[in-house]
C-alpha cells in the first residue's frame, strides 16, 4: 500500500463540532453532541459535583482549558494500600506523616481544589498539606482523628487518582538544570574575558590572568557539561548505536583538544575556548528541554512498580491480611473484595460470583462463576460482596506477570535517538573528521607548518559543532510535546514522535478504545415514557446496584426531574437482577426471563411490575464521540486500519460495520498471544496499536508504537508510548499530524544547519576563520534557528502548537 500522506506544517489537528463550541467543564472543543454542552460523561459528572459542593472557584482559578476527567463509573479503584496506611496510623500517636502520589493534577486550580477538600475535612485545623504538582506528590501531616479515607474518596470523586508514594522524587532534569546553571555562568564569564582580548588586550599580567581563567573555565565546562554528552556517546558506541550525542561529544572533545594544544604548545592563547563553553551550555539547554516535558508527562501517572506493587488479601489461620502478590503460592486462600483484581487463576470456593474479564478478552459484560469454577488471572470482582478462592498456581506462573511487561520508556535514549538520527549522526561524524583531516593535510603541505595546520583543523572542528540543530531540534520537540499535553495527549517515550511518522497501519482494540468501555442504554425512550412514580422506582433500584447494566439504566435517567434518590427496600439477586416492593407492587429490574417470565421482550434488560413489562431496555457499548469521523479521516490519509479484539467475532464485525470497515479487517475472539501473533504477521515495524486492556500488552510489545486512553487503569498508560484523556479518538490523528509537522520544521532546521556549515567550513578551510568570528557565528546561527523554530511552532490557530 502507499504510505500515508504527511500533513504540511500548517495542518490543523482537529476542529470542534461547531465553531466556538467548548465543554462547559474543561473548555476543550466539542467533537460530538452526545453529551453537549459537555465533551464527555466525566466532565458532566464532575461539573455537577463542583456546583453542588460550592467549589466553582476552581473555574476562576484555572487559566485556559483543562483536561477531561475519566468516567467515574468505569474506573477500577483499588484501596488496599490505603488500608495499610490506616492500619499504621492506628498505632501512631500525634501527627502522622503520609506521602501520596496523585494522578491528574495539572494546574493551580487543581491544587486549590485538593487543598480545599482537605480543609473541609478539618485537616487545616490541626494538620498540614504540601503539594508538589511537578512531581505529582502530596505530603500530609494529619492527626489521628482526620478522616483520611473520606478525603481520598472526595478527591477521587473529582476524577483524580491517589496512591502510595512510590516514585523517588529525583529527576534527571534536576541534575541537568544544575549543570546548565554552572555552564551558563562559565560561558558568560568566558565571553566577557574573550571580549576584552578581542578588543585589544594582548599582553601583560591582566591578559595572562584572563587567558588562564578562560582555559580553566573551559576545562570546567567540559567536565561539568561535556561529560553528559561524552558519557552518553560512549555508551551508545559500546552498544553499536550512533545518535546525536556522538557528533556533539566529538565536537566537544576535538575542539577541546585543539584549544589545549594551542594553549600549551602553540600560541599560548586558549583559542576557541569561549566558543566551546557557549556550545556546551547551549547543548545542555537542549538536553534539559528534551528531559523536562517527558518527565512531566510520566509524572502525571501514579508511579508503577509493576507486579511488585500489586496487593491482595490472604486468608491464613482464620485471619485476613493484605500481602504482596509476589508472595502468593499454589494453594493459598485469597479473599477478593468488590473492585479487587484476581492476581492468579483462582478456584471459587463460595457460591455464585460476578467478575469482569474486560482486561483479558475485552468483553464489557460481567460473567457469572459458580463454586468450583476457575476465574482467570486479570479478572475484576464487580459484584456487591467479597468472595474467596484457592490459588491454582504461584504468582510467578500467573499470566498476569507476562501481560504486564515492561515500561517502553526504558528502551530508548530519548528524542533524537531514532534510526534516522543515527544515520544522520554517522554521516556527520564521518564528514567532520574527513573535513578536519583534509584541512590539516592541505595546510601542512602548503605551509610546512604543523602548528598552522592544527590551528586550521581546530577552526574546522569548532565551526562544525552541531549547535544549530543541537538546541533547535530539542526545542521543537519541547514545543510540540507541550501543546499535545494541553490537548490531553501525553507522550512518555522520547523517540515516539520520530517512530510514529513511519507508521502505515493502525490497529485498534474494541472495548474501551473504539467504544467507551461501559454499557449504555441504546434507546432511553422506553424509560422516558414511564410515569414519574415508576421512574423514581427504577432509578432508585438501579442506583443500588453496581452491575454494569444497572449503572447504564441509572445514567440514562440522570437529569430527569423524577430521578431523585429516595429510600427504598431493594434486594439484589446475583446473576438475575434487583427487586423492590412498594405499595403492594413487586418491581423487578434485570434479565428478561426473570423479571417478566414468559412475556416477550426485545431487550436484554426488563423493568416489570407484578410480572408486567413496563420497559424493555437494550444495552450495548457505545462508540467514542466522533469515532466514525476519525476513522474516515485516517483512511483518507492512507492508513490501513484494523480492529483486533478478544470479544466475539460477531460483535466485532457489527461494530466494524458501523465504522465503515470491511469484515476482513475486523478480527475478534483473539487471546493475548493470538493478538501478538497477528501483529507480528502484519508488518509490525509500521504498526501503531491502540488498546486499553492487559490483553493488549503482549501485542503492544510486538508493535512499533503503542497508545492507550486507559489512564484510569493500573499499568496500562505506563506501558505505552503515549496516552490520552480526551473522550474521542481524535488524539490518534493529532499525534500523527504533530509528528509530521515536527518533521517538517526539523528538516528546515537541518537545511539551515547544512547551509551554515558549508559557509563556515569554507571560511575555516581557507584559513580565514578567527576565534572572534567563530564566537559570533555560532551563537548567531543558534539564535536564528531558535527564532525560526518558535515562529513555526507557536503560530496562533494551530491547535497543537505552543
Amino acid at each position: 500500500m502507499t504510505a500515508p500522506q504527511p500533513a504540511v506544517c500548517e495542518t490543523t489537528l482537529g476542529e470542534p463540532l461547531h465553531a466556538g463550541s467548548r465543554c462547559v467543564h474543561c473548555a476543550q472543543p466539542l467533537v460530538s453532541d452526545a453529551f453537549a454542552p459537555y465533551c464527555c460523561r466525566g466532565c458532566r459528572a464532575v461539573h455537577a459535583i463542583l456546583n453542588k459542593a460550592g467549589l466553582t472557584r476552581y473555574y476562576d482559578l484555572r487559566s485556559g482549558p483543562g483536561l477531561p476527567p475519566a468516567d467515574l463509573d468505569a474506573r477500577h479503584i483499588d484501596h488496599k494500600w490505603l488500608e495499610l496506611i490506616e492500619e499504621a496510623r492506628a498505632h501512631e500517636r500525634g501527627l502522622s506523616r503520609v506521602e501520596l502520589d496523585i494522578q491528574g493534577i495539572h494546574c493551580a486550580a487543581c491544587v486549590w481544589l485538593v487543598e480545599e477538600l482537605f480543609r473541609r475535612q478539618g485537616g487545616a485545623q490541626a494538620g498540614l498539606m504540601t503539594i508538589n504538582p511537578a512531581l505529582g506528590r502530596i505530603e500530609l501531616r494529619i492527626p489521628p482523628e482526620f478522616p483520611l479515607s473520606d478525603w481520598v474518596d472526595s478527591v477521587e470523586g473529582l476524577g483524580y487518582l491517589l496512591g502510595p508514594a512510590r516514585s523517588t522524587g529525583a529527576r534527571p532534569s534536576d541534575d541537568l538544570l544544575l549543570r546548565v546553571g554552572i555552564c551558563a555562568a562559565l560561558a558568560m564569564n568566558v565571553m566577557l574575558f574573550a571580549a576584552a582580548i578581542y578588543l585589544g588586550l594582548r599582553e601583560g599580567p591582566v591578559y595572562e590572568i584572563l587567558n588562564d581563567l578562560s582555559y580553566a573555565a573551559g576545562v570546567l565546562a567540559v567536565l561539568v557539561g561535556g561529560s553528559v554528552f561524552i558519557g552518553s556517546a560512549a555508551r551508545a558506541v559500546r552498544r553499536g548505536i550512533l545518535h546525536l550525542d556522538v557528533p556533539i561529544a566529538l565536537g566537544i572533545v576535538l575542539a577541546f583538544i585543539g584549544s589545549t594544544w594551542s594553549f600549551f604548545f602553540a600560541s599560548g592563547e586558549a583559542a576557541y575556548i569561549d566558543t566551546l563553553t557557549v556550545f556546551v551550555a547551549l547543548m545542555l539547554v537542549g538536553r534539559w528541554l528534551q528531559q523536562r516535558m517527558l518527565e512531566r508527562n510520566r509524572a502525571q501517572l501514579l508511579a508503577d512498580d509493576g507486579t511488585e506493587s500489586l496487593l491482595t488479601r490472604e486468608v491464613k489461620d482464620g485471619v485476613v491480611r493484605i500481602v504482596h502478590c509476589i508472595g502468593i503460592r499454589n494453594g493459598d486462600r485469597l479473599l477478593i473484595a468488590p473492585g479487587d483484581l484476581v492476581p492468579v487463576d483462582l478456584r471459587v470456593v463460595d457460591d455464585t460470583v460476578r467478575c469482569s474479564l474486560d482486561w483479558i478478552d475485552g468483553e464489557s459484560r460481567p460473567r457469572r462463576f459458580e463454586g468450583g469454577d476457575t476465574i482467570p488471572a486479570g479478572a475484576f470482582n464487580v459484584g456487591e460482596r467479597a468472595f474467596s478462592g484457592v490459588a491454582l498456581s504461584d504468582f510467578a506462573a500467573s499470566s498476569l506477570v507476562g501481560l504486564l511487561g515492561s515500561d517502553p520508556a526504558n528502551k530508548g535514549d530519548g528524542p533524537l535517538a531514532s534510526e534516522w538520527w543515527s544515520r544522520l549522526s554517522r554521516y556527520y561524524v564521518v564528514g567532520v573528521i574527513t573535513l578536519a583531516s583534509a584541512a590539516i593535510g592541505f595546510w601542512w603541505w602548503r605551509s610546512g607548518e604543523p602548528l598552522r595546520a592544527i590551528e586550521v583543523g581546530t577552526a574546522v572542528l569548532v565551526v562544525t559543532c552541531p549547535c544549530a540543530f543541537g538546541i533547535a531540534a530539542p526545542l521543537a520537540y519541547e514545543l510540540v510535546l507541550t501543546q499535545l499535553r494541553r490537548l490531553g495527549i501525553f507522550v512518555r517515550v522520547g523517540d515516539f514522535l520520530d517512530r510514529v511518522r513511519s507508521m502505515t497501519r493502525i490497529v485498534f482494540d474494541k472495548t474501551g478504545t473504539l467504544t467507551t468501555g461501559v454499557l449504555e442504554v441504546v434507546d432511553p425512550a422506553p424509560l422516558r415514557r414511564l410515569a414519574d412514580a415508576e421512574i423514581a422506582v427504577v432509578y432508585n433500584m438501579a442506583a443500588r446496584s453496581a452491575h454494569p447494566k444497572s449503572v447504564a439504566v441509572r445514567r440514562a435517567l440522570e437529569g430527569h426531574p423524577a430521578a431523585r434518590f429516595a429510600e427504598i427496600e431493594a434486594e439484589e439477586h446475583t446473576g438475575y437482577g434487583i427487586s423492590a416492593r412498594r405499595a403492594d407492587i413487586d418491581y423487578r429490574l434485570g434479565a428478561p426471563e426473570w423479571a417478566a417470565g414468559p412475556a416477550r421482550s426485545d431487550g436484554d434488560v426488563v423493568f416489570s411490575a407484578n410480572g408486567k413489562v413496563l420497559a424493555s431496555i437494550t444495552t450495548d457499548e457505545q462508540l467514542r464521540p466522533g469515532a466514525r469521523d476519525e476513522i474516515d479521516k485516517l483512511e483518507q490519509r492512507g492508513y490501513e486500519l484494523a480492529i483486533l479484539s478478544g470479544d466475539g467475532q460477531q460483535r466485532v464485525t457489527t461494530l466494524g460495520a458501523s465504522l465503515g470497515m470491511p469484515e476482513s479487517r475486523c478480527i475478534g475472539g483473539k487471546s493475548p498471544e493470538q493478538k501478538a501473533a497477528y501483529v507480528r504477521e502484519h508488518d509490525p515495524a509500521r504498526t501503531l496499536l491502540v488498546g486499553d486492556g492487559l490483553n493488549d500488552q503482549v501485542a503492544m510489545r510486538e508493535a512499533a508504537c503503542s497508545g492507550t486512553p486507559a489512564v484510569d487503569r493500573p499499568f496500562m498508560a505506563s506501558r505505552c508510548d503515549f496516552y490520552f484523556v480526551s473522550p474521542g479518538l481524535h488524539p490518534v490523528a493529532q499525534v500523527l499530524r504533530a509528528s509530521d509537522s515536527l518533521a517538517h520544521v526539523v528538516r528546515r532546521i537541518l537545511a539551515f544547519a547544512i547551509a551554515y556549515n558549508l559557509v563556515a567550513v569554507s571560511i575555516a578551510m581557507a584559513g580565514l576563520m578567527k576565534p572572534w568570528v567563530a564566537a559570533v557565528l555560532m551563537p548567531l546561527s543558534s539564535l536564528i534557528t531558535l527564532a525560526y523554530t518558535v515562529m513555526m511552532l507557536s503560530r496562533r490557530g494551530r491547535p497543537w502548537r505552543s
